[in-house]
């Protein structure tokens, strides 16, 4: 039988399995039915070594329940991170890592050939030219050493953007790391020379902290290259609700974030179907890059001239937008905060004072489904709600005598 490893091959199957504790939670052993016994408990034991004190369990009815459990303001920085830190590796790559950089930091600028022997004279191990080569170019891609050829052959050298040191050079930027690896994508980055400088964020903490988005990272950041490259994608989507597997294809234009859920989204051109998609970057499992886009500048002009047409994340099922109407009561002399407020959250939708203390607002948009929740919490000051869509409209006023009955409340 094979030994138990805490470090990660697929980081994939780890992103589903730590997704599945954290966001979803509250599971037994039997509800990952997609996956063997033994594989769940591999994966576990993989979260609780790197989770420790967060992992939490309870018993239901369904048997033993494990899940992740934090105070987010609380956590100085993300647990998660631990995810990335754990990547296999062998002995020869431990070898060679050690070997290669303490050899170019002794002597500058060397051949792969001169490399090679020294590693080899003073490991008294034999490596292959082509192995130390395959190890210097993957350090190369990662900033870690740098190459310059001269004559006809190819010198490695350290290089001089790594960050070994990077701190002591600008003390200053110490703090701004701190706040970086908590507050922005690719956090785990600041957390990467935290911990190089054994340093700890003691400074910061985050009311709205979103500690599952480092599950993201690794597609946000192809999904950011394409869009940077002007190129096309295609996707594998996942929904935890259907449990549906789709591929989709499209130009990635741009990625938004919820002020209400801290969800991200990318947004998508279908070139086929001539329209704009927003897919939650949760549910996106893998994405593989096509070909350049010549019109993707276009298509990104074409988003920020109907940007103000979307409420939420919803481009609605039809081309055309949709018009919603609120009229609503509001004191002039003593709530005109609340007035502020439609300004300040009503996204540039209109507001006519129709007489005194009464008002309309009045919005355009693309899915006026997004707008129900802002709506209600109005409630007992709209005196009428009219719409172009009038699904929308039933079943806000369904609701409003549900709630009614709900609380016998008469009139």
């Amino acid at each position: 039988m094979a030994e138990f490893n805490e470090l990660i091959r697929n980081f994939d199957k780890i992103r589903d399995y730590m997704r599945d504790f954290y966001i979803y939670g509250f599971k037994s052993r039997n509800d990952f039915k997609h996956k063997s016994p033994r594989t769940y408990d591999n994966e576990k034991r993989r979260i609780e070594s790197y989770m420790g004190e967060y992992m939490k369990w309870d018993y239901t009815k369904s048997g033993k329940t494990a899940f992740i459990s934090m105070d987010c303001a609380k956590i100085p920085v993300n647990p998660l991170y631990a995810a990335w830190k754990s990547k296999v590796f062998t002995s020869n790559d431990i070898m060679l890592h050690f070997y290669i950089l303490d050899i170019l930091k002794t002597n500058g600028s060397v051949s792969v050939s001169e490399l090679t022997d020294r590693i080899c004279e003073q490991s008294g191990v034999t490596f292959d030219v082509q192995t130390v080569r395959n190890k210097c170019r993957e350090y190369i891609e990662n900033g870690i050493i740098v190459s310059e050829k001269k004559g006809k052959a190819l010198l490695y050298d350290i290089s001089e953007q790594f960050f070994d040191g990077f701190l002591k050079l600008a003390p200053n930027l110490l703090e701004a790391v701190k706040f970086f690896q908590g507050s922005a994508p690719f956090g785990e980055i600041g957390s990467y020379i935290l911990d190089n400088e054994n340093k700890k964020n003691d400074t910061f903490s985050f009311k709205h902290n979103y500690v599952a988005h480092t599950l993201e990272d690794g597609v946000l950041f192809d999904l950011l290259s394409a869009i940077r490259l002007n190129q096309k994608v295609e996707f594998v989507n996942y929904s935890e609700r259907s449990n549906w597997v789709s591929t989709f294809d499209g130009v990635p234009l741009k990625i938004f974030i919820s002020a209400a859920t801290g969800r991200r989204y990318l947004c998508v051109y279908k070139t086929l179907s001539r329209r704009f998609f927003n897919y939650r970057l949760d549910h996106i499992k893998s994405v593989k890059v096509t070909e350049v886009c010549e019109k993707a500048q276009e298509y990104r002009d074409l988003l920020e001239k109907n940007i103000d047409k979307v409420w939420g994340v919803s481009f609605g099922e039809r081309s055309r937008s949709e018009i919603l109407c609120m009229k609503l009561y509001v004191n002039e002399e003593t709530e005109n905060y609340i007035l502020e407020r439609i300004a300040r959250e009503g996204q540039n939708g209109e507001v006519l004072r129709l007489e005194q203390n009464i008002f309309l607002y009045t919005k355009e948009m693309f899915d006026s489904n997004d707008i129900s929740p802002w709506l209600k919490t109005f409630m007992g000051r709209i005196i009428q709600l009219e719409g172009t869509n009038q699904a929308v409209i039933n079943r806000f006023y369904d609701d409003v005598n549900r709630m009614k009955k709900m609380y016998d409340i008469e009139g």
